[in-house]
């Protein structure tokens, strides 16, 4: 009663003198944990939580609430083991389910999490769930169910970061079908487009909407597009290389070379082990006439990955086709996308 009215010192007195009593009384000790949490104080609320599983093992409860601390102390691996006792005890605890697959995908257990996902989705039907599932669908290259999961998520709020995600979700699944499925490519390349075109209608600021629009246009051929939604992207994030390196394929796409070294050197300069730039650095320099900057990239690239920069040998003499190659090069929309962050219950 006491902890219900938010009488915290009242409620921890009872605990603490209930375990005095009796010093196996799990139940005291996890309420003496829900005291301390209210009165946010960590490190003895996790001491509780402890407690009361020392006494009691699969005290359910007790996990679930430990794991939820562990999670937002950025203990991840913690934070696994208290879920998985969770829901070892209670297989039937949906959100304990969720929040599981939640922690495996920050230690990027990406196939432990999708199993835990599928286990909590039958019972929890949110944007986030299946946004966060999707992404971690796509982190095993499994497009096609990454794009139904975040389509799912779209569907069930129509909100703009959800519009960028089944975005990038196409676009990547339109990536692995190029080579095998050109027609299925262009189909989700263009379904890419359309919701990226949606998301930054509904948020002009939201820089991965404007990378996925400008990466999709590229890849369609779009040049100029690309290159206004990647100086859109830019401009709300000024030093994202990914969105420089896009911004450089489509000035190249155009054919202003100049321009495309420009950026290209940008993001090199910032970043000087970055392969995708370096490897289009070297190609924008050849294509220009300059083949002796273009053989000193090669080297640069060549100290970092020696097959890449064999491939740009390739592309010297002509024996590999630019289009195959450099535009299909670091095009890559951000690895991780705009995912709300998950509210864990307390």
């Amino acid at each position: 009663m006491r902890l219900k009215q938010n009488r915290n010192n009242e409620a921890l007195a009872a605990f603490d003198k209930a375990l005095q009593l009796d010093p196996q009384n799990a139940s005291a000790a996890y309420y003496r944990g829900q005291a301390y949490s209210r009165m946010d104080e960590p490190a003895n609320m996790i001491a509780s939580y402890k407690q009361a599983l020392n006494l009691e093992p699969n005290y359910s409860p007790a996990a679930f609430d430990l794991g939820v601390a562990y999670y937002n102390a950025g203990d991840y691996a913690n934070a696994a083991a208290s879920y998985e006792t969770a829901v070892k005890a209670d297989p039937q605890n949906a959100q304990a389910h969720a929040n599981l697959a939640s922690t495996y995908r920050q230690l990027e257990r990406y196939d432990e999490a999708n199993a835990q996902y599928a286990l909590a989705s039958e019972k929890i039907k949110t944007d986030t769930l299946y946004s966060e599932w999707g992404y971690c669908l796509g982190k095993v290259n499994a497009w096609d169910k990454a794009s139904e999961r975040l389509l799912t998520a779209r569907d069930l709020s129509p909100v703009a970061v959800n519009d960028s995600n089944i975005s990038w979700a196409y676009y990547n699944q339109a990536i692995s079908q190029s080579k095998t499925s050109p027609a299925a490519a262009k189909a989700n390349f263009e379904l890419s487009r359309a919701f990226a075109t949606k998301a930054v209608q509904q948020d002009p600021k939201l820089d991965a909407a404007y990378l996925n629009l400008g990466s999709t246009e590229n890849k369609l051929g779009n040049y100029s597009a690309a290159v206004n939604a990647l100086k859109s992207a830019l401009n709300l994030r000024s030093d994202w290389l990914v969105a420089m390196n896009q911004l450089g394929v489509g000035y190249r796409g155009m054919n202003n070379l100049t321009e495309a070294i420009a950026v290209f050197k940008r993001a090199t300069d910032l970043d000087g082990n970055y392969v995708a730039g370096l490897f289009n650095l070297g190609e924008a320099y050849n294509a220009s006439g300059d083949k002796k900057a273009a053989r000193r990239i090669q080297d640069r690239l060549g100290k970092l990955d020696a097959s890449l920069a064999n491939v740009l040998g390739d592309v010297f003499k002509g024996k590999i086709s630019i289009d195959g190659v450099t535009r299909g090069l670091g095009n890559e929309v951000p690895k991780v996308p705009k995912i709300p962050k998950i509210k864990l219950p307390y």
